[in-house]
């Protein structure tokens, strides 16, 4: 009870301080700021995370809120300042935070069109100069960045146009395809093999040509995805699966890769989530989130495990305390009952509390037998020997019954001038 008193006011502070930052915080975000309204709430928590004070769910989803709102702003802006690159790395954290953002994703496909309508203009350019390899480049660029470009892939047309005009050009568009294939070139080598099929359809080898550097780019993504996979990058990892499937359908072992990631990814959300649960003490939360995740993961579980080990200790160090305030107040049976459960908990021991207990226990039997021994001294009617052992059992354990109230009342009731065979109490 003293602890809670001298607590209290510090977290009727701390409350009105965050609600007063998050007030003026989302006052800001009414009023079109979301950069002063994101800076304001960062520099809060990063000062409480600094000074280990707890961080509790309303500011923390505060937080997020304001931090995806400054993301989107600051990539709108990036957009029309045409720096789409780094209004794509926002994005992508926005995407991060919440994979469900109903914005995010309109704005990345606007910047991923920008780049591919530049890139297409470079494109146009030089195939107004005629120069059909700079033309080409450009095109493939627009395409890298949204597949499908229409003005590229209209560019790219005029190029083949311009190739199908020259003599035997079929022909020698399977030989660039096969040149580059030795050096690895494969989305040139696609290029080239689609090209000799839009001049002759029927050429067989240059479809098995197309076939194969298109697989071969699906491996190579693939291959991106188990190097970050490696370095349990697990988002990144899922983001290649997914573009090598959509290259290649029948890719092996493309399903199982982009399941396992689904799953990494969605067991490091709920180990994150479980390390904030711990900090504000949630502790059944957190043992839930946690078991969750290890059924979840293959790759994390040692990390997972680490997690549950500190958990159970920062748990098992609050019941601990738990007992020692009780003990303090000289509220035995209460310690007593907070140190056998925790006991029940560690058997090998977390601290001192197998010690406590005995002697606890010791305490509370003597002061019993104390209590006994007086009852039975009053009902003869020896009050002095009776307040002997009601002071004796409250030396032992003064919270044990009533008695206090006993021992008063038993003094009342001695003869004038005696205190009984003892001075205590």
């Amino acid at each position: 009870m003293i602890k809670t008193r001298l607590l209290l006011p510090a977290l009727l502070l701390t409350a009105c301080a965050t609600t007063s930052i998050l007030d003026e915080s989302r006052n800001l975000s009414r009023t079109g700021d979301p950069f002063r309204a994101f800076e304001l709430l960062d520099t809060e928590r990063e000062a409480r995370l600094l000074s280990g004070a707890s961080i509790d769910e309303e500011f923390e989803a505060a937080w997020r809120e304001a931090r995806i709102d400054f993301l989107l702003a600051r990539g709108r802006r990036s957009i029309f300042l045409e720096q789409e690159e780094e209004a794509l790395v926002d994005l992508a954290q926005v995407l991060a935070i919440d994979p469900d953002h109903a914005e995010a994703p309109v704005l990345r496909q606007r910047a991923f069109d920008k780049l591919a309508a530049r890139a297409t203009a470079v494109g146009d350019e030089a195939l107004v100069k005629n120069d059909l390899e700079k033309a080409l480049a450009a095109y493939i660029e627009a395409e890298h960045h949204v597949p499908g470009f229409k003005q590229a892939v209209e560019g790219a047309e005029k190029v083949r146009a311009a190739v199908a005009n020259l003599t035997a050009r079929a022909q020698q568009q399977f030989l660039e395809a096969v040149r580059k294939l030795p050096e690895f070139r494969y989305v040139e080598v696609r290029w080239h093999s689609a090209n000799a099929l839009t001049n002759d359809p029927h050429r067989d080898d240059a479809e098995v040509l197309r076939l194969r550097a298109q697989r071969e780019i699906a491996m190579r993504t693939m291959v991106r995805g188990q190097e970050a996979e490696a370095k349990d990058q697990f988002g990144a990892a899922l983001v290649e699966y997914r573009s090598a499937k959509r290259l290649e359908d029948k890719l092996p072992g493309i399903d199982d890769a982009i399941a396992q990631m689904e799953r990494e990814v969605k067991a490091t959300w709920l180990a994150e989530a479980a390390q904030m649960d711990v900090r504000m003490g949630r502790f059944d939360k957190a043992r839930a989130s946690l078991e969750q995740a290890f059924q979840l993961s293959t790759l994390s579980r040692g990390i997972i495990t680490e997690i549950m080990i500190e958990a159970r200790q920062l748990e098992g160090e609050r019941d601990y305390g738990i007992g020692r305030d009780f003990e303090i107040q000289g509220k035995k049976r209460e310690a007593l009952a907070a140190y056998e459960a925790l006991s029940k908990n560690w058997p090998a021991g977390l601290q001192d509390e197998q010690a406590r207990i005995e002697g606890l226990r010791a305490d509370i039997d003597s002061a019993a037998k104390e209590w006994a021994a007086a009852e039975a001294a009053e009902a003869a009617g020896d009050l002095g020997k009776a307040l002997e052992h009601y002071l004796a059992s409250a030396q032992y354990y003064a919270e044990f019954k009533n008695a206090r109230h006993r021992i008063a009342s038993v003094r009342e009731r001695l003869p004038a001038g005696s205190t009984g065979k003892t001075n205590g109490g």
